[in-house]
């Protein structure tokens, strides 16, 4: 998940924790606030942690398939 979700610099971990506390403040708190660049950048994070879940599953079912 590191790969998908780096959090080496503060900008990182800022949109990691924009991210996690999304789901719930997003909605309900009216301080909750994300900048264009933030929410770019979780953008591009998403599109990395798709591309990992798809190879992870093709791969998966490559193993199912060959054992079949």
């Amino acid at each position: 998940m590191v790969e998908a979700w780096p959090r080496a610099s503060r900008f990182e971990q800022r949109c990691f924790e924009l991210l996690r506390r999304a789901y719930v403040d997003a909605r309900y708190s009216p301080h909750y606030r994300i900048t264009v660049e933030e929410l770019a950048w979780l953008g591009e994070r998403v599109a990395v942690l798709q591309q990992l879940v798809k190879s992870a599953c093709e791969a998966r079912l490559d193993v199912l398939r060959a054992e079949a």
